[in-house]
């Protein structure tokens, strides 16, 4: 008898611990499924600031760049990234200036601590600090170009580190490619027509798949200033990125909250 009791005893701590296995199975299943949702309930957002300080931009331009650059880095939340580059000036030879880093993670994904939340309002605020320099406008004398068709390669670089994140690239910059081969500053040397199917038929573009775009800080006023638009779309559709007429703007009150709906659900 006693060792029939034995013998059950047994078995219900063998189901019990069988049951105990399952359910915290089941709450890190849940809890990674939140993780890659982030921290309030939506995707993963990788959030890149790219900053042009060639000397075609003025004081104020910069001072625009960074203030919206600052509104935009309180939507960050938890488990999100964000990334910051400096428009090279001529090739990909030169070293990229560059900050990356993630947003902490919550501690526990299915609960609000108030340690979470002031560890993510310190990080913001460091955040903005460390982006401050890619938007200073003194000590530009020296930039002798703008290559942004460069500073896109790093960009996508950035992109394909972080697959599972929904990436938003906010590209400050007037948008005039100016180096040895390319010089878009008074349509001095444009690409020819097609030249960004061709680059891409040839593997020279990065890959952008997915990605979403929004350029500040470039004119749309003038013939040229649409040429270089055109050329610009075209360029960003055969990346795979999406960049809406409406967020190629040049001094805008705002960032767009979504400026991309429904591509990147």
């Amino acid at each position: 008898m006693a060792d029939i009791e034995g013998r059950l005893r047994g078995r219900r701590r063998a189901t019990l611990a069988a049951a105990l296995t399952l359910l915290v199975t089941a709450i890190a299943c849940v809890g990674g499924a939140a993780a890659d949702k982030g921290g309030s309930g939506g995707p993963r957002r990788l959030s890149i600031f790219v900053f042009d300080r060639s000397t075609s931009i003025e004081d104020y331009q910069l001072d625009l760049a960074r203030d919206l650059a600052n509104r935009k880095i309180s939507d960050l939340r938890h488990g999100d990234h964000i990334a910051a580059f400096q428009v090279l000036q001529l090739s990909l030879a030169e070293p990229p200036q560059r900050w990356s880093q993630p947003v902490p993670e919550k501690e526990f994904a299915d609960m609000e601590l108030a340690r979470d939340s002031v560890t993510l309002a310190r990080f913001l605020q460091d955040a903005r600090d460390y982006l401050r320099p890619f938007s200073e406008p003194e000590e530009r004398q020296n930039i002798t170009g703008t290559d942004l068709l460069s500073t896109l390669h790093d960009v996508g670089e950035e992109v394909r580190a972080h697959p599972h994140h929904a990436a938003i690239i906010y590209l400050f910059s007037d948008m005039l490619q100016s180096n040895r081969m390319i010089d878009m500053e008074g349509l001095r040397r444009m690409p020819r027509g097609g030249w960004a199917k061709a680059a891409k038929a040839n593997g020279m573009l990065p890959d952008l798949r997915g990605v979403c775009v929004v350029v500040v800080g470039a004119r749309v006023d003038t013939e040229a200033a649409q040429q270089v638009k055109r050329f610009w779309i075209e360029y960003f559709e055969a990346t795979g990125a999406t960049l809406r007429e409406e967020n190629y703007t040049h001094r805008p009150v705002d960032l767009p909250r979504d400026p991309c709906p429904g591509i990147q659900e």
